[in-house]
């Protein structure tokens, strides 16, 4: 007997150890369909990014909302638009009134700051006027910020988000004069995540770019041919090379196989801009529950937890990311909480259990649409093939092949099934002509 207790030490000691709680940086890109990511068969060269899918997985369809504001209120919330009534774009800084409620939905930073992350966000928020609520990302979970606050009504300077960026940093209001915004954010989250580096920390960066104005970029400043969408390419250069920073900046801190790092879009490309896949061209989505407009990138790094160099067909969407992080950050979900979203975490971790969705979802007011990865069907009756046919110009509504019965009828139920659209906690206010998207 005496002998069992000095197996059992040698045996656990042989026996791989289980991963600490990892560092999570999420980024979100601005405006950014895939077709500009060269992992996802873009003829623009995007190496950094290129680097980051090749040491983990890729998804082939992840699906956002075509807008910023429901993207993110769905992707902090793990809740769909219908449930939170955040069905469209709602400029709160600009429009006023109108405010993500921290009483009436919890983020996942805020759940991870309570089993002991630090946390600290970057870039774009959108949801709240911080004149009015000072105190509203502390409120939605975050230790510390730097955000660029939104175009503020009656404050001018507040419309630069990239040279002489106007931002606030943990409070403080500044326009950082001849500095551009994107290094700011990047600058800051390097800072936090060395700060930090014992961890565990969330780092969640909302990029600003792509999304207009278009602007020239510290490479490309003063060549003053560029002008107008013809600026965008140079603009994807430097959000890769932000990434490439952030990537690097792990690498030296030691802290790249303890960190999860997660890179998506909150919708697609702005309409009008075009990018080549393949000898193909893709003209952006925004603001359409096209595929163009919908179907985002996402890459999923975590060096010796998640097998590098995968793609992965397996359909997820927006409120999947909250109970995901969860489950990776060993957290429990929020009591009494109605979560929309399902863990994709045992696909990560290659578990031969794993059981794709059967459907994803997402919204743009009143339209609606479900997809099974290959048949896509809307609320008012068009279905297509988007494996076959991702620019949806043939409408099979009144196909009678079997399978496309068969999935329609499928889809059918499950549209058929979802509530009505909740109240919002607030009266909305309309965009502006031609400013919906900000």
């Amino acid at each position: 007997m005496t002998g069992i207790p000095g197996f059992l030490s040698m045996v656990l000691a042989l026996a791989p150890a289980a991963p600490q709680r990892p560092n999570i940086l999420f980024i979100m890109a601005d405006d950014l369909g895939p077709e500009w990511l060269s992992c996802y068969g873009s003829e623009h060269q995007t190496p950094h990014l290129d680097r980051l899918a090749a040491s983990g997985m890729r998804f082939e369809r992840a699906y956002a909302t075509p807008l910023c504001t429901p993207t993110r209120h769905e992707l902090l919330t793990g809740r769909y638009p219908f449930r939170t009534g955040w069905t469209t774009h709602y400029d709160t800084p600009r429009w006023g009134g109108q405010y993500f409620d921290w009483n009436r939905e919890i983020t996942f930073a805020r759940v991870l700051r309570e089993a002991g992350y630090a946390t600290a966000v970057a870039g774009k928020w959108q949801m709240n006027d911080f004149r009015t609520h000072p105190d509203a990302l502390a409120r939605h979970g975050f230790d510390e910020h730097c955000v660029w606050p939104g175009v503020e009504s009656d404050n001018p300077p507040a419309a630069e988000r990239y040279f002489d960026a106007y931002v606030q940093t943990n409070g403080r209001r500044e326009t950082r004069q001849g500095e551009f915004g994107p290094d700011v954010f990047t600058g800051f989250l390097i800072d936090f995540m060395t700060r930090k580096k014992d961890g565990p920390f969330l780092a969640y960066y909302a990029m600003v770019l792509t999304h207009t104005p278009f602007t020239h970029t510290p490479a490309n400043r003063g060549n003053e041919s560029l002008k107008g969408a013809a600026l965008h390419p140079g603009m994807v250069d430097h959000l890769d090379g932000e990434v490439g920073r952030l990537l690097a900046a792990l690498e030296r801190l030691g802290l790249r196989d303890r960190t999860v790092v997660i890179f998506t879009t909150d919708n697609g490309t702005v309409t009008g801009v075009k990018g080549m896949v393949r000898g193909r061209a893709v003209n952006g989505g925004k603001a359409t529950l096209r595929e163009a407009g919908i179907r985002v990138p996402l890459i999923v790094s975590w060096p010796g937890q998640v097998a590098a160099g995968r793609a992965t067909a397996a359909p997820v969407d927006f409120s999947d990311f909250f109970p995901t992080l969860l489950e990776l950050a060993g957290a429990a979900p929020p009591a009494g909480v109605t979560l929309d979203g399902r863990s994709f975490a045992p696909l990560l971790r290659g578990d031969p259990a794993y059981r794709p969705r059967e459907w994803v979802f997402s919204q743009l007011g009143a339209g609606r649409i479900v997809c099974d990865g290959r048949f896509k069907l809307y609320q008012d009756g068009r279905m297509f093939d988007v494996e076959e046919d991702p620019a949806e110009t043939g409408d099979l509504k009144d196909s009678r092949d079997p399978a496309v019965v068969a999935a329609r009828e499928k889809l059918r139920r499950v549209l058929d099934a979802l509530p009505a659209d909740a109240r919002l906690p607030f009266p909305p206010r309309s965009a502006p002509a031609g400013r919906a998207g900000e």
